[in-house]
């Protein structure tokens, strides 16, 4: 009974009793390791000497970050899962890596800052590369997703072409996994939508489906309510060392989770940082021979508290390996992170000529989709600037 009613104590920041009351049973066999107003995480051991880590992320006091590497190629025509196959585009993204987007973020954020994960899966072990299948960040769809083992005309496996993707959707009040429609785009096409992430069902992760469900380092997701009030305010991410996904997705069972289960990238990619426990579970390389960039990931998630310690004011842009040139008339993606409220204005130069007022003023959601009508030439420059105090600015060359 001790155990229990120190886990109640530790969980009464961010949980209500009801949710409590329903699992109290299945975590005492959790360690506490980090509790804040809004989010926690656990750890459990396992047989054989595995671990598994339990993030509970209260949504509607936790700010989830989408954070992606700048754009290397746009891919046009080549998304294979957003409104038809080759109707969209599939970006090369800049893969980052992990130390690096954990410090970028911590300078950012500060205090805030409570824990980072791997996400999207990809399957390019360049120095950019797309990912396998759609996300929408703050309101925009910046890939159409290039997997070959998914519901397309010809999967790389026969078991593929008639699974159905999932859509991991979240805003400041719930979050929910529902059925992707990759003909129509829904959920992602909706307005209301404003991030979400494309992905399997756990049980059709290739690792399952032909590979025998083997042990390995996973990262699972479901959601759970915490008040018994219709809608689902709980992200439930457990991370796992060494196990199956059955024996994962069975962990979060026993935790409440009814829905659907999904899961993100994982095996040596896998990643897990706390900013009290610092790195957990780091990206290695699968031999020794491997190239090191293996490390080098596209897309994370960051998850921070939505109140705002006093830092420096920062508009944070990485170069891409390869310098991008904006074509005429083709859609182009400007990515940015930056860590104060209000708008920017992003604007084209040519050293210290003005050459396009991009947006006088837009919000300051680290994305925007330009299609330049003038032909852009190498040495530009994009320069976006806190709308309120022009001193406070990032730079993108061309």
């Amino acid at each position: 009974m001790k155990v229990v009613f120190h886990l109640f104590l530790f969980l009464l920041p961010i949980l209500s009793s009801f949710w409590i009351a329903q699992t109290c049973n299945s975590l005492s066999s959790y360690q506490p390791l980090q509790s804040i107003d809004g989010a926690a995480l656990y750890k459990k051991e396992l047989t054989n000497g595995n671990e598994a880590y339990l993030q509970v992320i209260n949504v509607g006091k936790m700010h989830i970050d989408q954070i992606i590497g700048e754009v290397d190629n746009m891919g046009l025509n080549e998304g294979k899962y957003y409104q038809g196959e080759g109707k969209y585009y599939s970006q090369f993204f800049q893969r980052k890596l992990f130390s690096e987007v954990a410090n970028e973020y911590k300078e950012l954020y500060a205090n805030n800052v409570f824990s980072m994960i791997n996400c999207s899966f990809f399957e390019q072990y360049e120095s950019s590369t797309q990912l396998s299948f759609p996300i929408k960040l703050n309101g925009v769809v910046i890939s159409g997703g290039t997997s070959p083992y998914g519901p397309i005309k010809e999967p790389k496996d026969k078991y593929y072409s008639n699974i159905h993707l999932k859509a991991l959707v979240w805003d400041n009040k719930q979050a929910y996994i529902t059925d992707y429609n990759q003909v129509s785009g829904a959920p992602l096409n909706q307005n209301a939508v404003k991030n979400a992430i494309v992905t399997y069902r756990y049980s059709d992760h290739p690792a399952k489906v032909l590979a025998q469900n083997q042990a390995n380092k996973y990262q699972l997701i479901g959601t759970l309510d915490k008040d018994g009030v219709k809608g689902d305010e709980l992200l439930l991410i457990m991370t796992m060392k060494q196990a199956t996904l059955d024996e994962a997705a069975d962990l979060l069972r026993k935790l409440g989770v009814k829905g659907d289960i999904i899961t993100v990238d994982g095996g040596t990619s896998t990643y897990l940082f706390n900013s009290q426990n610092g790195n957990i579970i780091v990206p290695q390389l699968a031999n020794p021979q491997e190239n090191p960039t293996f490390r080098n990931l596209p897309h994370y998630l960051g998850f921070r508290k939505k109140t705002k310690n006093q830092v420096t004011p920062k508009i944070s842009i990485s170069q891409p390996v390869a310098k991008v040139l904006p074509k005429k008339d083709q859609p182009y993606l400007i990515l940015w992170r930056d860590n104060f409220d209000g708008d920017v204005s992003i604007k084209l130069y040519d050293g210290d000529k003005l050459i396009q007022n991009i947006s006088s003023r837009t919000a300051s959601d680290g994305v925007y989709e330009w299609t330049p009508h003038i032909s852009v030439k190498e040495g530009y420059f994009i320069r976006i600037s806190s709308w309120k105090d022009r001193n406070i600015f990032g730079e993108l060359q061309l």
